[in-house]
């Protein structure tokens, strides 16, 4: 994916600009939630659900999206809505970038409700809201331990098939020292200091080192600015997606 930016002069101009670098990246989802679907589609017709082993389909737009030429996606799959399929109550077909070239890897997860660590994702934001709101959402950052051992955004995208309903979600992890770059782009253009902030007052990227990536600076979110100290005057602004709960910030 490139950056086509207009550099922004205002706050609210670079908010629109990461707001489209967020729906862009969740359009790279786009032939895995239709290849997800299909596999409804053609079971539904039949007049059945399909099984977990069919999802293994969904192999081959996975390994596209990972093996992209500038790819910043470090695993990707659909997660399965309790109940969609015939043969298991909760699935996630998911695959991650292997080390050094070595291809992709299939990631399983503990989805048995006895196992003690058990994985439930239903709880999760990057499953819950689409489920509940059919939105795409974005989540984190997170430290995820099950894979990256990094902070990522996950960003999920819902799948409803027609006669059937929401079945699940398309979701990929992206590393957010990928994503950084594209981010800090425009608020670079914003004289002055300026940070993209999630909804805990995490940092998503910044013009600052003093605030590094993933550090929280909460005190931006609203109120009087209590880091960094920049000057009197701080201004924030949504950004608008409905995806995102992110705020640009700028002093």
């Amino acid at each position: 994916m490139t950056s086509t930016f207009t550099l922004p002069a205002t706050a609210e101009a670079c908010a629109r600009q990461v707001a489209a670098a967020v729906d862009a990246v969740l359009a790279d989802l786009d032939g895995l939630r239709a290849a997800t679907a299909e596999c409804w589609d053609r079971t539904a017709a039949a007049g059945r659900r399909p099984v977990a082993a069919e999802l293994a389909v969904l192999q081959g737009p996975v390994r596209e999206l990972l093996a992209r030429p500038g790819s910043r996606w470090f695993g990707c799959g659909a997660v399965v809505a309790p109940g969609a399929l015939a043969d298991a109550e909760l699935h996630a077909e998911w695959w991650y970038r292997g080390a050094r070239g070595a291809g992709e890897r299939q990631l399983r997860l503990p989805l048995d409700p006895g196992d003690a660590e058990f994985y439930d994702y239903r709880t999760l934001p990057w499953f819950a809201r689409p489920r509940d709101e059919g939105c795409a959402a974005v989540a984190g950052p997170q430290v995820d331990l099950l894979c990256a051992d990094r902070y990522v955004l996950c960003c999920a995208r819902p799948v409803a098939v027609p006669g059937v309903g929401f079945v699940g979600v398309v979701a990929g992890d992206v590393p957010l020292a990928a994503l950084e770059r594209l981010l800090v782009q425009p608020l670079r253009a914003l004289p002055g200091g300026a940070a993209l902030l999630d909804g805990e007052g995490r940092v998503l990227a910044a013009t600052t080192p003093v605030l590094p990536v993933g550090s929280l600076a909460r005190a931006l979110l609203g109120g009087p600015a209590g880091e960094p100290v920049g000057g009197p005057t701080v201004e924030r602004v949504r950004v608008p997606s409905e995806a995102v709960d992110w705020m640009v910030v700028q002093w």
